[in-house]
């Protein structure tokens, strides 16, 4: 589960209010592994900062890998021609060799210029990718002097909810299920979520402002009947022909169906089980519950059923076998065991 050490929609609204308002900052670091709010802001920037008939001369675009520090500041440096305002922006910093001295630029701020720049750290985590150094004078000073916005994952729990949230800003809905399946589909990801929600936009009828599970069936890719999201249900009805089904139409697809990532979603499901009955125990409301766990209401039969089937000591035990066999399905450990075996053994332990 992703863990967010700020909260990364709601400095990102005000960050947006402000730029809308006409409150631009001369220095902006955007920086984080969520990338999806780092293009937001930037986009808004380049469209604000500089009216349309003076960006031929106010506005610059850098990538990293094409640039050095000393161009960057240089450039931000210069006065802007016949102009009253320019933007420099640097693309893709990351690819930078040392994107830390740009810092000499805060020796002298020029007030005349906004400059950007946007730093992404490798969200995949099978992957390295060094991030902004928080304790650096460069970020201090970015803080002081400009805006150091850092864009964090949205945790599992809460893409939910971000989703109905977008869907609302543009007049639409989405129902509970179709909402989970796209979640399933995307991941935390915002911009590919993004990108399933534009392309149903444009293929929904005009007379119709919800989005159902069919049209993310249709149009997305993902089925209702063979998800991680019906995997979990099939679990916690203890539905056991449904899960086995599930398992080996995922071992039959191991590309499109990770083990990895199938124990990571089952895995995700069990700690938020876990929880449910920890604040339960606490004397919590139900209601207060599922909004803590950001679980629709519309699934809570579900939870109750699975609060049942799966008692405390339960679902401690399952998240024990969910973490032994992630070992196993990355080591030698598995014999020859292919990932669609060890997976049915494990969906048998869990149903026991």
């Amino acid at each position: 589960m992703a863990k967010a050490t700020t909260d990364t929609v709601q400095e990102y609204k005000a960050l947006r209010g402000e730029i809308l308002s006409g409150d631009i900052k001369p220095f902006y670091l955007l920086f984080g592994k969520e990338h999806y709010y780092i293009d937001e802001l930037c986009k808004l920037l380049m469209e604000h900062a500089v009216p349309p008939e003076e960006r031929d001369f106010g506005q610059i675009v850098y990538f990293g890998a094409d640039v050095t520090a000393n161009q960057v500041v240089s450039t931000a440096r210069q006065f802007p021609m016949m102009i009253a305002r320019q933007i420099v922006v640097v693309k893709e910093a990351q690819m930078m060799k040392k994107v830390e001295d740009i810092g000499v630029y805060f020796e002298g701020i020029q007030p005349t210029t906004v400059l950007v720049i946007c730093y992404k750290t490798n969200n995949d985590p099978t992957k390295s990718g060094k991030n902004i150094d928080k304790r650096s004078t460069f970020y201090k000073q970015a803080k002081k002097l400009g805006v150091a916005f850092e864009s964090n994952p949205i945790p599992d729990y809460r893409i939910g909810r971000w989703i109905d949230s977008y869907l609302s800003e543009a007049g639409l809905s989405i129902a509970p299920d179709a909402s989970a399946l796209l979640a399933e589909s995307a991941g935390t990801d915002l911009q590919k979520i993004t990108l399933a929600i534009d392309k149903l936009r444009k293929i929904l009828p005009e007379d119709r402002r919800r989005i159902t599970a069919k049209d993310i069936e249709d149009n997305v890719g993902m089925s209702r009947d063979y998800s991680v999201f019906e995997l979990t249900k099939a679990l916690s009805m203890k539905d056991a022909d449904k899960a086995f089904r599930i398992a080996r139409f995922f071992g039959d697809s191991p590309k499109r169906f990770p083990i990895q990532m199938t124990m990571a979603a089952l895995s995700g499901h069990f700690i938020r089980l876990l929880r449910y009955h920890a604040l339960l125990q606490r004397g919590d409301e139900r209601g207060e519950i599922l909004s803590q766990l950001g679980i629709n209401p519309y699934f809570a039969g579900e939870y109750d059923t699975a609060l049942r089937n799966y008692p405390v000591k339960k679902t401690m035990r399952a998240i024990a076998l969910l973490k032994e066999y992630d070992r196993r399905s990355k080591s030698n450990t598995r014999g020859e065991a292919s990932d669609g075996d060890l997976l049915k053994e494990l969906i048998a332990k869990l149903l026991a």
